[in-house]
């Protein structure tokens, strides 16, 4: 008799521009990464961000385009510190390490990187850190099979260099880009740029046209592709934000 083999867990990730994603687990766990807002004096984003249901909220520093904790649904809960929990079928880590400082004028500022386990998948998002974190912040990061990173041509965050040396370092299979500029969704005043240009040097490119996509650990691209994301429409037409 041939024996059956357990289907591969399968889980979703949906994006909300700029660094926000959502995961859904198997079990269905949902994670929200760094839903953004605008600041009284900072207008990056013409529209609010869309309400998300979702059962935990992790948010990775405490700058107004990552840390709209007030958008989160009453019941979710809140991760922003250096930790761990276990939530269903997922194993979250919050590695705590620095904002990227790429003029080196700001002082140290805290940013914890989130990595997620679901489903025999590792994902990494490094909210705005910086990119070269010192060997006890890698020892914690581990292995990884999916990387979300800063990347845009302005260079707001990290150089072309920087993002690439992450890449080299850590081998995803997958690395998705964010903190980039989706035009209708943030103007040209917030000062960032597409991420055209270095997507230009990349390889292997893959432009999902859609904004959600699933990932099972068995059906991961053999050698590092970078996906593209679309955002959700919710987020392209959710209230306007006031300037």
């Amino acid at each position: 008799m041939a024996q059956l083999t357990e289907p591969t867990p399968v889980l979703t990730v949906t994006y909300y521009g700029h660094c926000a994603f959502l995961w859904e687990t198997a079990q269905g766990a949902r994670v929200l990464v760094d839903p953004y807002r605008n600041r009284e004096d900072r207008y990056w984003f013409t529209r609010e961000f869309p309400q998300v249901p979702c059962d935990l909220g992790l948010i990775t520093h405490a700058h107004f385009d990552h840390d709209a904790a007030g958008r989160l649904p009453e019941s979710a809960s809140l991760l922003r510190m250096p930790g761990e929990l276990r939530y269903r079928d997922l194993y979250v880590r919050g590695i705590g390490d620095l904002h990227s400082n790429p003029r080196g004028t700001l002082p140290d500022f805290p940013n914890v990187m989130f990595r997620l386990e679901a489903g025999g998948l590792r994902f990494l998002h490094i909210g705005d850190n910086r990119a070269d974190w010192p060997a006890e912040v890698a020892e914690s990061v581990g292995q990884v099979d999916v990387l979300m990173v800063t990347v845009d041509d302005s260079n707001h965050l990290l150089t072309y260099e920087e993002v690439d040396s992450l890449i080299d370092r850590l081998s995803p299979r997958v690395v998705i880009p964010m903190h980039y500029q989706i035009p209708g969704l943030m103007p040209d005043c917030a000062g960032l740029r597409p991420p055209d240009g270095w997507l230009a040097t990349q390889q292997r490119v893959k432009r999902l046209g859609r904004h959600y996509t699933t990932f099972s650990a068995q059906d991961l691209p053999d050698t590092t592709e970078i996906w593209v994301f679309e955002p959700s429409p919710e987020s392209m037409s959710a209230p306007e934000a006031v300037p």
